[in-house]
């Protein structure tokens, strides 16, 4: 990770926490050497409340997560829009805080085992403490960036070269000739 300026928090103790908090979550659909309840990220919602300011990660693959983008600061008034913007309801959304260990299960079924971990995932931070994953469809992801794109710590160029060096190795790859 490459920042445009020093961030004054630690972003790879978040990292750490979004990869923890991914694989509770994730515990809640899906066997887990250890299952978290719902009060578990209920606490953590009840955390962000307290909080006097937040950042947001935008990150690929979250047990293992890459940041794409990193807001940093956001103020509650700020949060509430962000919020704002998640889907208020539908047959599609999981709810997980408000389902039945059944109706979890009757979702995941007919799904992958292993998630592709594609996407851009959004994990909102509070500081001192607080976390949550929020809820954002692509739409939500490029109003967030129009809005607060201005607020990412991060430098863009470094993720941008890796990419160009991976398609580079992707074209090269394919238009080598089959052996026969």
């Amino acid at each position: 990770m490459k920042f445009k300026r020093g961030p004054e928090f630690d972003p790879q103790a978040d990292l750490a926490a979004i990869a923890d908090l991914a694989q509770a979550w994730r515990s809640q659909f899906r066997p887990a050497k250890v299952t978290f309840a719902s009060s578990h990220f209920q606490a953590r919602l009840e955390e962000l409340s307290q909080a006097h300011a937040f950042r947001l990660y935008l990150v690929t693959r979250p047990d293992k997560p890459v940041p794409l983008a990193i807001l940093h600061p956001l103020t509650q008034d700020e949060v509430m829009l962000l919020l704002a913007l998640s889907p208020l309801d539908g047959e599609d959304l999981a709810r997980p805080l408000e389902m039945s260990p059944h109706e979890k299960s009757q979702l995941m079924a007919g799904a992958p085992e292993e998630p592709s971990g594609r996407g851009v995932y959004p994990f909102l931070l509070g500081e001192p403490q607080g976390m949550a994953i929020l809820d954002l469809e692509p739409e939500g992801l490029v109003l967030t960036m129009s809005k607060w794109g201005h607020l990412n710590l991060l430098e863009p160029e470094p993720l941008l070269a890796q990419r160009m060096r991976r398609l580079g190795a992707q074209i090269n790859r394919l238009a080598k000739p089959r052996e026969s």
